[in-house]
C-alpha cells in the first residue's frame, strides 16, 4: 500500500492508502464531502549522516581505486598502554 496525498479546496491536505498504480485522481473530502484533487509529493528519503556518507563513498571508491599508501602505520611501542579511560582500572601484566 502506498500513501498517496490529495487537497481539499475547503480543508486541509488528506492522506489516503490505495494500492500502488490504483489510486484515483480525485476523491471526495471526508470531512466536508468536496472533490480533493490528487497532489504530488515527493518519496519519504532519509537522510544519512555526513560522516556515514563519507565512508560509503570511500568504501565504493576504493573498490576500482584502491587508495596509495606513501607511509607504514605507526606501531606502539611494546608494553605501551592504552590511554582509553576505561582501560585503566583494568590490572597492568
Amino acid at each position: 500500500m502506498a500513501i498517496y496525498g490529495y487537497r481539499c479546496p475547503h480543508c486541509s491536505d488528506i492522506d489516503a492508502a490505495f494500492p500502488i498504480g490504483s489510486a484515483p485522481a480525485d476523491m471526495p473530502c471526508p470531512d466536508c464531502g468536496a472533490t480533493s484533487v490528487r497532489v504530488f509529493s515527493p518519496p519519504m528519503l532519509t537522510r544519512t549522516p555526513a560522516a556515514v556518507s563519507a565512508q560509503l563513498r570511500r568504501a565504493e571508491r576504493s573498490a576500482s581505486e584502491p587508495e596509495v599508501v606513501t607511509s607504514l602505520p605507526r606501531r606502539r611501542a611494546v608494553g605501551a598502554v592504552a590511554t582509553h579511560p576505561a582501560t585503566r582500572r583494568l590490572p597492568r601484566p
